[in-house]
């Protein structure tokens, strides 16, 4: 039927509610009132009341509508072939009627039992009434108890109670007087014993539910799977003809709760529902607590749908009450109860959120402690934040949510290559002759001279990370025997290049790369800043054997309870020999031992630690080649071992062994300007996990809502793979004067994909 021929003017009478006492048995009747149509619905006539409770199309969406949960009708019946109900109707309604006989099984012949049915859960298809309901996905189960003219007793009630929660309802919707009697009373106690929310409406008699009596012989579960529903206008004002809760109670034993704590109000005045009396999809305005009644139903479908543990707990009702916007009198009242029923608040957390750590133990989501800042070979740790924005935390009604705690992981961001910064401090040294060509250097670094002063040597420098710069404070002293021997001892400044001298002496292609583009041994890099110590010799005449050691430094003022500080030590044994003429080839381990780190990104003791102590492995290969008189081709490649550890407390349970890997390409030409001078090139990959994954605490819920926790294995390889390439320049003028120039730019920088970064620096030395 068109909506224009739904537009003629109808009328519905009011069934009135009388009690009459026949056969030990009381009457019910629906509780209703009714109006005329006008020529015209409204704009927004079918949603005006789902916005006025709360009911959203990102609610409906979440809930899936109610898809699957039942809403129990014990009323007039139903008409299954009405639009907004059809192929919903459960196969299981019946006539649930003992005073009278169905001529038609539970056909509503009414039209009180579609309405409410269709307010609860009415689809707003193609074709159809165009009203929508709260719940439009769910099962629709009809026990029929009143016939044509609203009529029944209270054993039709009972039973058709019975025979809902019998069916698998979640919900029983009662748009009738509440009369406690005791078939009634008996089966409010057997559904909630079910888990059933029973929703009665609150009355159309002006007046005190129950008469302001109290209902006995209640049971303590039924007293929190019970909802009373009152009425209110547009404005959320008292509807003139709605119940109150009033000074009543429904007792349980020695327990009793007053009805206004059961209480909730929801739009009861002009609902547009069908009126199947003036035809098959006929629209009519509906008025009373009848109304309201299964708006609440329906609201505990989406819930209950949403989240089974509310069903589990039987705590559906108790959240409508908490989650209610509180009218009239602050609190709890003797007209509004608990509030007007607000869905928007009951699908938003409630009370202290909370997650299962690894030991088990649930703690509330602002205790957790410490963070994370990502970088080195881990890069941003991409996987770990993907997997902390949208962690699982419960509310105080165990309801799952998602929470982004990503908060707890800082990403080191690289700097752009158009940011380039000065650096300092500067640097003064100088070299000293010792007898039988012996030699030791010495520098110092400090943040008073300016570059250039001084008696020995300066740097000054422009740059990003990536080229290490010493400290203020830092000391170096280099010795060399001049018969091969080499040694060195210090603070602050980085080991890598002193290193490569006393592995592959002082005039190496390997040495030159390293002293003039900054390039970093990769665990040492990870352990500097602090004291080192280098000592190389050889071996015979083709072959040289090195030893280095360093340890982080920690700043003024900071002890090793700073957090997010790197403590870490490094130490590198290596050998080299030559293997023909113009062709060496050389072996380095490595070891590493960090302490709240993990390969370059370091973290608080707290939820998001990777454990106190990291030993890594690290076996590398290295060659270098002459390609003409004054060319010489180098490459290394190395790979690296993390030893997993368990953890078993914050949200990580442990990490598996890690292997990460780094290769390097560089070309030294010498002699390129004039008899002293070196042009060099390098393309280096740096260290980057390829394998391996920390144990997440997760928790999922299972089919009833319960927690289940697991540990899932998150990986730990970068979304970005580092590529530096580097142009470095250096030469010796007359007079001692030495100039060093560099040019970089890295490509994922930081193991972070798209990340750029840019490294310049200019050193001079003038020796005197």
């Amino acid at each position: 039927m068109s909506k224009s021929g739904l537009r003629s003017s109808v009328a519905i009478f009011a069934l009135v509610a009388a009690t009459l006492i026949a056969a030990s048995s009381v009457s019910a009747a629906p509780e209703q009132a009714s109006f005329t149509l006008p020529a015209s619905f409204a704009p927004g006539y079918s949603t005006s009341w789902l916005a006025q409770i709360g009911v959203t199309p990102t609610i409906e969406y979440q809930a899936n509508g109610g898809k699957g949960f039942v809403i129990a009708l014990v009323d007039t019946g139903v008409v299954s072939t009405q639009a907004d109900v059809a192929g919903r109707v459960s196969p299981l309604s019946s006539c649930a009627a003992l005073s009278f006989r169905c001529s038609n099984g539970f056909n509503d012949d009414n039209g009180h039992g579609t309405a409410t049915a269709a307010i609860a859960a009415g689809a707003n298809v193609p074709n159809g009434s165009s009203m929508a309901g709260v719940a439009p996905a769910a099962t629709i189960l009809s026990e029929k108890v009143l016939n044509a003219s609203g009529s029944g007793y209270d054993t039709d009630v009972a039973n058709g109670i019975i025979k809902a929660a019998n069916a698998g309802a979640g919900v029983i919707n009662l748009s009738l007087t509440y009369i406690p009697t005791a078939p009634v009373v008996s089966a409010i106690n057997t559904a909630a014993s079910k888990g059933d929310v029973i929703v009665f409406a609150g009355g159309n008699s002006s007046a005190a539910l129950n008469g302001g009596a109290n209902s006995t012989g209640l049971t303590a579960q039924a007293l929190t799977h019970l909802v009373f529903v009152g009425s209110v206008n547009s404005k959320n004002q008292l509807s003139s003809f709605s119940n109150t809760p009033g000074a009543g109670y429904a007792v349980a034993g020695t327990t009793k709760v007053s009805y206004a704590s059961l209480w909730l109000m929801a739009p009861g005045e002009n609902i547009v529902a069908p009126g199947i009396q003036y035809g098959s999809n006929a629209l009519a305005y509906w008025t009373g607590t009848s109304m309201a009644a299964p708006m609440v139903s329906g609201s505990i479908a989406l819930l209950e749908s949403t989240w089974p543990i509310l069903t589990h707990n039987g705590t559906a009702a108790a959240l409508l009450f908490k989650t209610a916007t509180d009218l009239g009198a602050p609190g709890v009242d003797s007209t509004y109860g608990a509030g007007l029923l607000n869905m928007t608040r009951a699908f938003q957390p409630v009370g202290t959120l909370t997650v299962t750590e690894a030991n088990g133990q649930s703690i509330p989501v602002t205790q957790l402690t410490g963070t994370m800042v990502s970088g080195g070979a881990l890069g941003s740790l991409a996987s770990v934040s993907k997997l902390l924005s949208s962690y699982t935390v419960f509310d105080s009604f165990a309801r799952n949510f998602y929470a982004n705690l990503s908060s707890l992981l800082t990403v080191k961001t690289a700097i752009a290559a158009s940011s380039l910064q000065l650096f300092g401090p500067v640097v003064t040294g100088g070299t000293v002759a010792l007898p039988n060509g012996a030699s030791a250097f010495f520098a110092r670094a400090d943040g008073e001279t300016t570059p250039g002063s001084g008696d020995r040597s300066a740097f000054a420098g422009v740059g990003t990370s990536g080229v290490p710069a010493p400290q203020v404070g830092a000391w170096l002293l280099f010795m060399d025997g001049g018969n091969g021997t080499m040694m060195a001892t210090g603070r602050g400044f980085s080991l890598s290049s002193t290193y490569a001298e006393t592995l592959w002496g002082s005039d190496s292609a390997n040495t030159i790369l390293a002293q003039s583009t900054g390039h970093a041994s990769d665990l040492l890099s990870l352990a500097g800043g602090g004291q080192l110590a280098a000592f190389g010799t050889r071996i015979g005449e083709r072959t040289r054997i090195a030893f280095g050691w360093s340890n982080t430094q920690l700043p003024d003022g900071a002890d090793r309870s700073t957090p997010l500080l790197p403590h870490a030590m490094a130490a590198s044994v290596g050998i080299t020999t030559t293997l023909a003429d113009g062709w060496s080839g050389g072996a380095t381990i490595q070891f590493l031992h960090e302490g709240d780190g993990l390969l370059g990104s370091v973290y608080n003791d707290g939820s998001l630690g990777f454990g106190h102590s990291h030993r890594t492995t690290s076996f590398g290969l290295s060659t270098t080649l002459k390609l003409g008189p004054d060319t010489d081709l180098v490459a290394d490649a190395a790979i690296a071992r993390t030893n997993g550890v368990n953890i078993g407390n914050g949200l990580i349970a442990g990490t598996s062994g890690l292997l990460s890997r780094s290769a390097d390409l560089g070309l030294v030409e010498h002699n390129v300007l004039g008899d002293a001078d070196e042009f060099s090139f390098l393309v280096s990959k740096p260290l980057t996990v390829f394998d391996g994954s920390i144990g997440f605490v997760t928790t999922s819920v299972d089919a009833v809502g319960l927690p289940v926790t697991a540990v899932r294995k998150v990986s730990l390889a970068p979304d970005g793979s580092e590529t530096d390439l580097y142009v470095a320049y250096s030469r010796r003028f007359d007079g001692g004067i030495g100039l060093h120039a560099t040019l970089g730019s890295q490509f994922d920088a930081g193991n972070v994909r798209h990340a750029m970064s840019g490294v310049a620096q200019l050193k001079l030395t003038i020796a005197l």
